[in-house]
């Protein structure tokens, strides 16, 4: 596979990437859970049990190149070497191995660019559950004209606490009186 085709295959793990993860590296799961997505969940169990960890480092974190250069050849020699029967892994330069690991980020390169995390369907009540524009009474008062939550400021009444007294109401109108 050329190098722009390991640049996709890269650009698609770091869609299903942990977001605090700063290293270009990722952990276990989201790796899971992107290989799920492209359509490889046969392979899931062989990864976990093993492979993953014969190739992660202290933190159990692979780096993108490990992934695309050992993780991914070894998911497909463990899968050629059950195939055809032999015990432990066949060997990278087999020609089956080859095609399989092709195969294998083809899939994960053509997912390239899409985003990781669906938008969430709405269906009609939730929609008019959501709008602000129909709430009535002290509801409404929580939110401004474009529907935007006010935060503290529509939840609370606050209390003017600006005279001698807590209760007393109309500071600054002592000397208006005498």
């Amino acid at each position: 596979m050329a190098s722009g085709g390991k640049d996709a295959v890269k650009c698609t793990l770091r869609e299903y990437k942990e977001r605090t993860e700063k290293a270009d590296a990722m952990k276990l799961t989201p790796f899971l859970k992107c290989m799920e997505a492209c359509g490889l969940k046969q392979y899931k169990t062989a990864t976990e049990s093993s492979i993953w960890n014969l190739n992660a480092d202290t933190a159990k974190k692979c780096t993108m190149d490990q992934i695309v250069s050992k993780v991914i050849p070894d998911i497909a020699a463990d899968a050629i070497a059950r195939k055809k029967g032999i015990k432990g892994r066949a060997r990278h330069d087999d020609p089956d191995v080859v095609k399989l690991t092709d195969d294998i980020l083809c899939k994960f390169a053509a997912k390239a660019g899409q985003a990781a995390h669906k938008a969430t369907k709405t269906d009609e009540t939730t929609a008019r559950l959501t709008d602000a524009s129909g709430y009535t009474g002290s509801h409404k008062e929580r939110f401004d004209k474009d529907g935007k939550g006010k935060g503290l400021e529509g939840r609370v009444d606050k209390a003017d606490n600006s005279g001698y007294v807590g209760n007393y109401k109309n500071a600054g109108t002592y000397d208006q009186c005498h």
